[in-house]
Parts: structure tokens; C-alpha cells; sequence
């Protein structure tokens, strides 16, 4: 089973197991006070009980008409990520993807004039650095961002009624490689919504350093 939550999963990983949890998509976010921020040593358990992670970034992801997605925020949130996600053991082969979510309906008008910049700035930043990006939201939303080049992989938010996401589903692009099934649930004592893997989701088993 794949999760995604924003809870920290430390002290839930004998739940986990017992649930049959292969991988946990945690969050990174610029707000470093978060509880959804995933920690290093939350990786570190996670590796210890053979569980994988995957990794979306989000701060409001533009919810509730907050600005957080231009191509300004697209700079400071990959920065961010470049800084960070070294430190969850991430390799930098090329296998793993960092998703980024847009976490609302935006028109076409909005993923023209918003969603696009954040993603072009973001794959700038981003470019050479050994991760992948991947693009969370609407049909409309992963169809653009993937057919302008940002994106290599796409993950379709469980609002189904957002704008173009039953024909983007019904249409399974090769990029589509995770769908969210059943939202807003509880698993191992987390709030947590399951996915469908289509393809490899860009996940990983954490690695670190033996200790000297």
C-alpha cells in the first residue's frame, strides 16, 4: 500500500508494517517548523523498518487563492529542496522524483499565467541536480506542466471532479504514474490518503552514511 500524509510516522512504524505499508510520500516545505515536514531521522526509522519514501513538496500549493505559485515562489521552493533533500538520504541517480503540488483547481488562464512560471523556474533550478520533478494536481494541471517539458512525472490529485482529471485518467499518459484513491482516511493511526501506483512513483529506501 502507498500513503501520503502529513503526519510524522515515527512512532507508527509497527502500524505501518501490520497495514502492509510499503511506501510513505511525506512532505517537504519551506515553513521548517511544519510537523508536515519530513525529518531526517523520520527517514532514518523509516529505513530501519524497510519502508520507502516518496517526497512532495507544498506550502499551500495555491489552495484558497494564496499566491504561492509563480515563478518566483518556483525559485525559493526548489532551492529549498536542493538543500534539503540530501539530508533524507536521497540518491542523486536520477531515480528519484520530487513531486510539486498545486493543490486547487487553477483555470486555464491560472496554469498559464502561474502554474507554468512556478514549473519553468523550478526545472531551472533544478536542472543537472540528479532528481526528477513530478507535478501533483488536476488533469489539467499534470497534462500542461508535462507536455511544456517541466515534468517527467505526474500524480493525480482524488478530486476527480477538478478541471480535465477523468479525462486524464481515462487517458493514463505514460507520465501518469500515481493516482490518490481514497483521501482523508485513517491508516496506522494517520491521517493519510492511499494511492494507485502506475508506474515507478520515483520513491526510495533511505541511505545514509555508516556511522564513523
Amino acid at each position: 500500500m502507498i500513503i501520503d500524509t502529513p503526519d510524522n510516522v515515527t512512532a507508527q512504524i509497527a502500524h505501518l508494517q501490520a497495514d502492509q505499508v510499503t511506501t510513505v510520500i511525506r512532505y517537504l516545505t519551506t515553513s521548517r517548523g511544519s510537523s508536515k515536514l519530513v525529518t531526517p531521522a523520520e527517514a532514518k526509522v523509516l529505513t530501519a523498518a524497510g519502508i520507502r519514501l516518496g517526497l512532495v513538496f507544498e506550502v499551500y500549493g495555491g489552495a484558497d487563492n494564496v499566491d504561492d505559485i509563480d515563478a518566483k515562489d518556483g525559485v525559493i521552493d526548489a532551492q529549498f529542496c536542493l538543500q534539503y533533500v540530501p539530508t533524507l538520504g536521497a540518491p542523486t541517480d536520477g531515480t528519484v522524483v520530487i513531486f510539486f503540488a498545486c493543490d486547487t483547481d487553477f483555470s486555464a488562464a491560472r496554469i498559464q499565467s502561474m502554474v507554468l512560471p512556478y514549473f519553468a523556474a523550478i526545472a531551472t533550478e533544478l536542472k543537472d541536480s540528479g532528481y526528477r520533478i513530478g507535478v501533483y494536481g488536476s488533469g489539467a494541471v499534470c497534462k500542461a506542466v508535462c507536455a511544456a517539458g517541466y515534468a517527467s512525472a505526474a500524480w493525480l490529485s482524488g478530486s476527480m471532479g477538478w478541471t480535465g482529471s477523468r479525462d486524464y485518467l481515462a487517458a493514463k499518459p505514460p507520465e501518469l504514474v500515481l493516482v490518490q484513491q481514497r483521501m482523508d482516511t485513517r491508516i496506522a493511526n494517520l491521517d493519510a490518503d492511499t494511492n494507485e501506483a502506475l508506474g515507478p512513483i520515483g520513491d526510495f529506501l533511505p541511505a545514509f552514511p555508516a556511522a564513523a
